[in-house]
């Protein structure tokens, strides 16, 4: 009936659009950084519509199979088995989403805990006064590394276990430095001449980065 098939077209449009949304949010809210990528909440969306394709294609296969009807559907069968598809996707996406892929509590935290973190390096990176006078400031740095790490020791993903331990081992290298070691390290805009905090600078620098992205920070 055209109707029908008009009424159950926007649906699948309105519920395809749903999953790609669903797919998005889920990604932004994972501890895991490749799912903070562009591309990759669409290839999600896109392998959930595959599923409920391809269940409606079993169905259609077990029909014709009880009721000994033709295996050649028509275009507008065709489209109609899309459609319900396509909706059947986004069921299959919002029961894993319900009861499943749930963004973890702990990510606000999480998120909480990084924007204390990227603001402390940020004003050390700034600030032009003296590392003698930035003593409780490198402290603040400290604890926030330290709120986050325990943040993402919760982590179920490999890439957030393994961003904790980094940020635990900058963190246990920065508190035991006098604070003229820390402001080259964490602070100064100037790199450092020797070539270990050198190396400590651009290890701190990248996991700040990687805190970054998947904090939905930049």
């Amino acid at each position: 009936m055209p109707r029908f098939t008009e009424v159950l077209t926007v649906a699948a449009v309105v519920t395809g659009l749903g999953v790609y949304l669903i797919s998005r949010s889920a990604a932004k809210d994972s501890f895991s950084s490749i799912l903070h990528t562009d591309f990759v909440p669409g290839l999600i969306a896109a392998g959930y519509l595959f599923l409920g394709g391809l269940a409606t294609g079993v169905g259609y296969l077990l029909h014709t199979w009880v009721y000994q009807t033709s295996l050649s559907p028509t275009n507008n069968e065709i489209w109609v088995g899309l459609c319900i598809g396509v909706i059947f996707g986004f069921s299959i996406l919002f029961y894993f989403d319900r009861y499943e892929i749930e963004a973890p509590d702990d990510y606000y935290q999480f998120e909480k805990a990084s924007e204390g973190l990227i603001e402390a390096k940020e004003f050390l990176e700034k600030t032009e006064l003296p590392p003698i006078d930035l003593t409780g400031r490198y402290k603040a740095l400290e604890n926030s590394m330290q709120e986050t790490a325990d943040v993402l020791k919760k982590a179920e993903t490999r890439d957030g276990s393994r961003l904790a331990q980094d940020v635990e081992a900058c963190l246990d290298d920065l508190r035991g430095r006098p604070e003229p070691s820390k402001h080259l390290i964490a602070g100064s805009s100037q790199s450092p001449e020797q070539q270990e905090l050198k190396d400590r600078r651009q290890e701190l620098n990248s996991v700040i980065k990687r805190i970054k992205r998947i904090a939905n920070h930049g």
